[in-house]
């Protein structure tokens, strides 16, 4: 069954996103950008949440006309335009962008439906409020999180606030030149009733 996996970038102080939304201040080096290219070679499925779907369906399609993106950006774009992709509103309209999905009801029931699919791991890109959603309905596998030396004072968590105290077994580790640290979790009752690291 393919996992469900949050892929975010995290500030010390627990914030997916600036107190206006901002992600500038996460640093994505050569070295990150590596890592995370590796990882995504596992990944069969992109989703995300109203507000991440349309800041990457705004951005991705004008990467190979803007003359000045990179050789990175432009691979990268070659891959999130071919993967399918997901995005979980109650309120978006449509979903226009090539390969998409719009799930709109009964997020459950969908997502364990797309788990039985065949294929690599749902990743879900940033979008907290969609981690809060499926956090509460069990769902999320793994938290793959860069955590970067910086303090926002606020934002959105990638926790949501007052959830239960629920323990969390770390998988893997490891520290970046620009004193990012990758951190990657279970939680522990998906690995003790029989879940795969």
């Amino acid at each position: 069954m393919r996992k469900v996996l949050s892929f975010v970038h995290l500030s010390l102080d627990g914030y997916a996103n600036g107190p206006q939304g901002e992600l500038e201040w996460a640093n994505v080096t050569a070295e990150i950008a590596s890592d995370v290219d590796a990882r995504l070679k596992h990944v069969g499925t992109a989703v995300y949440g109203r507000e991440v779907y349309g800041m990457m369906a705004g951005y991705w399609p004008t990467v190979a006309t803007d003359p000045d993106s990179t050789e990175h950006e432009r691979s990268h774009m070659v891959w999130v335009e071919a993967i399918p992709k997901l995005v979980i509103s109650r309120s978006l309209e449509r979903a226009d962008w090539h390969n998409t999905t719009l799930i709109r009801d009964d997020v459950a029931a969908a997502i364990r439906a797309e788990q039985h699919r065949p294929g690599g791991d749902l990743m879900i890109f940033g979008s907290p409020r969609l981690v809060h959603v499926l956090a509460r309905l069990d769902l999320i596998d793994e938290y793959v999180i860069y955590l970067n030396p910086v303090v926002l004072g606020g934002g959105t968590p990638l926790f949501e606030p007052g959830i239960p105290a629920t323990p969390h077994t770390l998988l893997e580790s490891r520290a970046f030149g620009v004193g990012v640290t990758l951190l990657r979790y279970a939680p522990a009752k998906k690995l003790t009733s029989g879940g795969q690291p």
